[in-house]
């Protein structure tokens, strides 16, 4: 585990894991967790999130691009509950 990445990303990660259709192997956590860092700071800074930022984002943080539509829809639920 990345000590700079905050426990509660690596609890999102969690949570997104147990959704997700594809599984969340233990070498994706940290970049996961980075990449939601990275997002959810961007969102409560009130900053727009277009695509580009997205792809940017997750090659930053070394996830899958494939996975960004299905996070994306996962913070989408689990901001609304």
């Amino acid at each position: 585990m990345n000590q700079a990445i905050p426990l509660k990303f690596y609890d999102i990660v969690d949570e997104y894991s147990t959704e997700t259709e594809q599984a969340v192997s233990d070498a994706e956590r940290d970049a996961l967790a980075h990449y939601f860092q990275l997002l959810i700071t961007r969102l409560m800074n009130n900053e727009e999130i277009s695509e580009q930022a997205q792809a940017d984002m997750a090659t930053e943080a070394g996830i899958n691009a494939q996975r960004i539509d299905e996070i994306a829809n996962f913070l989408n639920q689990w901001g609304n509950e």
